[in-house]
């Protein structure tokens, strides 16, 4: 999705003085823990950076906004499972490390993934839940939760493209008026669609435009 740039929290180290890294090494690993914490994906530092790439339509449409647990999860596991039966990428979509994701009530984050599982998970993680608040449209929702057991089958949220899909409703408003708060199909290419949006409204009360309109809602001609 983006360029890969060096992120800070792998080289801070290195640019503290000598003295520093021998007399003070909880310094280094302090600000490696900060910039961590900024530099996640849709985190602060990652936006400044990449903010370029996530305005192009390809980089926020088709995002994965969540999968199907492959196995329970105990209290105390520190990796968890993707149903890639039901859902075959596994973890494609997902940041490769220190993304956010959310089962149940409990917020997650991991150090690593394969193909069809996080690793390195630490339990109870707080983070952005959602970028409108029920009492306030204006306010953003910051949960702290704690470990707790989940079933097969639950679904794991993607809290990392959050930032993404509330960007996406802002240039569908744009771009295609009418349809920035509706459910488009799941055979859709959201990417096509919204970059040839032009032929629906040149169209609209046509054959052509209903054809066009219920084909990206229903999958229906």
């Amino acid at each position: 999705m983006t360029v890969n740039r060096i992120k800070f929290n792998n080289i801070v180290q290195n640019q503290l003085p000598g003295y520093v890294r021998n007399e003070y090494p909880l310094v280094a690993e302090f600000l490696k823990s900060y910039y961590q914490g900024q530099e996640y994906q849709s985190g602060p530092i990652d936006l400044a950076q990449n903010i370029d790439d996530y305005i192009k339509v390809d980089s926020l449409t088709n995002l994965t906004h969540s999968v199907g647990l492959g196995a329970s999860v105990g209290i105390s596991s520190d990796t968890i499972e993707v149903d890639m039966q039901n859902y075959p990428t596994g973890t494609e979509g997902f940041p490769d490390s220190y993304g956010l994701i959310k089962i149940n009530d409990e917020i997650i984050t991991y150090t690593g993934i394969t193909t069809f599982a996080f690793t390195g998970c630490v339990r109870g993680f707080s983070g952005i839940t959602s970028y409108k608040s029920s009492l306030n449209p204006e306010e953003l929702v910051f949960e702290t939760t704690v470990a707790d057991e989940h079933d097969k089958g639950d679904t794991v949220q993607n809290l990392s493209t959050l930032f993404l899909k509330e960007f996406l409703y802002k240039t569908k408003t744009q771009i295609t008026p009418g349809f920035e708060g509706r459910q488009l199909d799941s055979n859709l290419d959201q990417n096509i669609f919204l970059k040839q949006s032009k032929d629906f409204y040149l169209s609209k009360g046509t054959d052509r435009g209903f054809e066009i309109l219920f084909k990206a809602l229903y999958n229906e001609m």
